[in-house]
């Protein structure tokens, strides 16, 4: 129950901070915004997963257990007392810049596929370093810490280019991953390259939910709220296909095959986002 209550509030969390977020700053600077806020969840993913598992060997695990909970309520007070209030149909990021029913549907779409094809992929990340690239356990710790600072510069990189090049960084984000998973699906013993397209996954782990969250600030339909709402419960649907994905592919082709799953699901995003922009050009192609 604790668990399910943690996971109802972590969806609602993301749906509601960052349009909280960026209606403090000005529209020209709401992808730097965005980037800043996924930065921040990437560095305490790549140092709070890591501490809170060492802390829990060191004592019992209810003690990082109980820092998290000082902390969740540390912030809690710090937003009751210094967070603005306001309607929130007052606030610029309450709407779509550039509101796009179809833009919308298709940002949805590969930002779905894009979550499922992640966790089919990184769920066996290190199943596969060790069985399939044959890299001892220690290297295996070593390589997942790289992983890790890899997300966080891509989250970085990412978040610097959304307010200039927003279209080019969701297809970036998007098409990156794919070519690290069929990378890694070809190369997969040889050492050297294994390692290369690693840090490639890894670049873009948090980058297809910070682009897909901007593009959503641009094309929203209707409430900025009720669009990342929806944008936060497909891609938890993602997470949750990717499990019935794993199960129904590592009987049939092994670890090596769910690499392959998820690097088909990275073309089909892509495929999307392709689509989508020719449907774009099409009344220009007409006229």
């Amino acid at each position: 129950m604790a668990r399910l209550v943690t996971a109802l509030a972590q969806a609602l969390f993301w749906a509601v901070m960052r349009p909280v977020a960026v209606g403090l700053f000005a529209p020209a600077v709401r992808g730097r915004v965005i980037g800043a806020l996924s930065v921040a969840g990437s560095l305490a993913l790549v140092l709070g997963v890591p501490g809170g598992t060492w802390l829990g060997r060191q004592r019992d695990w209810q003690v990082p257990e109980a820092i998290l909970a000082g902390l969740g309520i540390i912030s809690l007070v710090t937003i009751a007392a210094l967070l603005p209030t306001s309607r929130p149909e007052e606030e610029h990021a309450a709407y779509g810049i550039s509101p796009d029913v179809r833009r919308f549907g298709i940002v949805l779409a590969a930002g779905t596929l894009s979550a499922t094809r992640d966790f089919a992929g990184y769920t066996y990340i290190a199943k596969f370093l060790g069985e399939i690239s044959g890299f001892s356990p220690g290297t295996v710790s070593s390589l997942l810490m790289v992983f890790g600072v890899a997300c966080l510069a891509g989250v970085s990189i990412i978040g610097a280019l959304l307010d200039r090049f927003p279209h080019a960084a969701l297809t970036t984000a998007v098409a990156t991953p794919a070519v690290g998973m069929l990378g890694l699906y070809a190369v997969d013993t040889d050492p050297v390259a294994a390692v290369v397209f690693l840090v490639l996954m890894g670049g873009a782990l948090g980058s297809v939910f910070m682009a897909t969250q901007n593009a959503m600030l641009h094309s929203a339909p209707r409430r900025m709220d009720i669009a990342l709402a929806a944008n936060s419960g497909a891609c938890n649907a993602g997470i949750a296909a990717d499990a019935a994905l794993g199960a129904l592919v590592l009987p049939l082709a092994g670890v090596h095959g769910t690499f392959l799953a998820g690097s088909l699901l990275s073309v089909a995003a892509c495929a999307v986002l392709l689509g989508g922009r020719l449907l774009r050009q099409q009344p220009d192609c007409v006229k």
